[in-house]
Formats: C-alpha cells, sequence, structure tokens
C-alpha cells in the first residue's frame, strides 16, 4: 500500500469512527483497526489525533472552497446571487459531510496553529468577503460595511447549516426550508437595517 492511499485510507476511516461513536471517542487505534493497520502506521501520516483531525479539517475547507467556487462560477454577482449560492453550498457541504464539518469547527480538536489550516481558513473567509464585496459593488445590500455583512451573514449560514443538519428545521411549521430563500433574507434584511 502506497503511503499517500494509506493516508486517504485513515482520513476515511476517521470520518467513519466519528459518524459510529462521537468525535470524544474516535481514536487513532480504532481509526487504525479500521483500516487493518497498526496504531504505530498511523505515525508515519499524523502526529496524534489531533494531527489527523486538523487533516481532515484542511481537506474539508478544501472540499467547500472547490463547491463554492463551482457553484458561483457562472452566476452574475447581481442582487446577490453568488452569495445566494455560496451560501447554498455551504449548507450542501454540511448535510453531506457532517462529520468532516463538525471537525473542520471544532478547534479543539485541533492543531489550532498548523499553517495548513490557518492558510485554508483564511482562504475559506477570503473568497466570503469577495463575494459579499462584488455583490455590494452592484447594489445589493451596499449600506452595511463588508466585513460585517460576510461575518453576520456567516453565522445566520452557518447556524442553517447546523440546524438542518441536526434535523432542528423539520419541527418548523412553515414547512420545507429554503436555504436560498433564507440567505437572500438576511441580506436584505441587513441592507434595511443599514
Amino acid at each position: 500500500m502506497r503511503n499517500a492511499d494509506l493516508r486517504q485510507r485513515l482520513l476515511r476511516a476517521a470520518e467513519q469512527e466519528i459518524a459510529s461513536c462521537g468525535l470524544a471517542k474516535a481514536s487513532l487505534r480504532a481509526i487504525a483497526r479500521r483500516v487493518g493497520v497498526s496504531h504505530q502506521a498511523t505515525a508515519h501520516h499524523f502526529d496524534d489525533r489531533a494531527g489527523l483531525f486538523t487533516a481532515l479539517a484542511v481537506e474539508g475547507f478544501d472540499l467547500l472552497l472547490d463547491r463554492t467556487r463551482a457553484a458561483v462560477a457562472d452566476l452574475p454577482a447581481e442582487g446577490g446571487q453568488q452569495v445566494v449560492a455560496s451560501a447554498v453550498a455551504y449548507v450542501e457541504f454540511a448535510a453531506s459531510r457532517p462529520t468532516m464539518f463538525d471537525v473542520m469547527f471544532r478547534p479543539e480538536l485541533l492543531h489550532a496553529d498548523d499553517p495548513r489550516l490557518g492558510a485554508a481558513r483564511l482562504e475559506h473567509r477570503v473568497l466570503m468577503r469577495e463575494l459579499v464585496g462584488t455583490a455590494q459593488a452592484t447594489g445589493w445590500a451596499a449600506s452595511v460595511p463588508t466585513e460585517e455583512l460576510a461575518t453576520v451573514g456567516w453565522a445566520a449560514v452557518h447556524g442553517l447549516a447546523v440546524l438542518q443538519r441536526d434535523a432542528q428545521l423539520t419541527a418548523v411549521p412553515s414547512g420545507e426550508v429554503d436555504p436560498a430563500r433564507l440567505v437572500a433574507q438576511v441580506g436584505r434584511a441587513l441592507d434595511a437595517l443599514g
């Protein structure tokens, strides 16, 4: 087995182990067992559990960036269309990769000083600010400072993603929740406040 293959197999096994028993109980030994290698074999790729989780978080941010870029690629910035599409991509990513999504936003489980993680987080943040700023240049929510709108928008979308992932939105009496509509409403509400 090649080293790159083993590294990927360990990352996928980590997702499976976390999904099976939770973040707190997922151990390197159990992850190695899922792959069929010794606990020591994980040390060739990850210093410790936090190192493996950090690599999983970096991979998550990279995937989220790819999905976001693909979602906005052919859309105009007018009316916040790219912002809304990026928000929908975020919610869909959280739903499709819930374990990875959880790990990405659990700093106590990661090596917070890892330069790859810092770069991946920053790249995601810069993309969000750019999408919001470009939409604002066309008049969408233009009265709200870009940094504030990006932060509040992210908070709203992240909350929506977590609520949807945790099946909390099924209790909403209004029926099916449309993330694109909700994100557009956030932009309009913030614009009205500005």
